[in-house]
């Protein structure tokens, strides 16, 4: 089984279970408790593997939404984005649950930047009038967080469908944000 697959296993069996032990997520992921230590010696490793993983989804998912266009595309930048992140919801959810890995310093580093790309892409949305200027960069950037995470949660309570989650995301922030 790929790294990944081990880390995918893992997080569905940690977020069902937040006190599961590795051999629970071996027997999960149908490999040995040997196996998996031999990869992750600790719990605490599997865990700064598991944020490691989901910072680096988040990334490629910020790459891949193409954010660094002018001012006048932003709203689509932004969709982009929310339609690449919604699918990221229950890794993301997961790492904000794991208070154990707010004293690693190289995620609370990767944590103070994660939110930089939709930073910068609020930014020019606000210079090209097409964000509100009266609503400080950070709300708005926190205000989508919090969209995120309602709509990861909804999803996993089966209260919205995944297909529909960005649509609703972008309806809800740009009534608030937009211009």
């Amino acid at each position: 089984m790929s790294v990944h697959s081990i880390l995918d296993v893992a997080t569905e069996v940690l977020l069902a279970d937040p006190s599961a032990s590795l051999g629970d997520v071996a027997k999960a992921a149908g490999v040995s408790r040997t196996t998996l230590h031999k990869r992750y010696a600790t719990r605490h490793d599997l865990l700064v593997a598991l944020a490691h993983d989901a910072y680096d989804r988040v990334d490629k998912a910020m790459t891949d939404a193409h954010l660094d266009v002018p001012g006048a595309d932003v709203v689509e930048a932004l969709e982009r984005a929310i339609a690449a992140l919604i699918p990221l919801g229950p890794r993301i959810a997961f790492m904000y649950r794991q208070i154990a890995l707010d004293d690693v310093p190289d995620l609370v580093a990767r944590y103070e930047q994660s939110g930089e790309p939709l930073l910068r892409l609020i930014r020019r949305g606000q210079e090209a009038g097409k964000l509100r200027t009266d609503v400080p960069d950070w709300w708005i950037l926190s205000t989508l967080d919090a969209s995120f995470y309602t709509a990861w949660e909804a999803i996993s309570f089966g209260k919205l469908a995944p297909l529909d989650a960005p649509k609703l995301v972008m309806k809800t922030v740009m009534q608030g944000i937009g211009t």
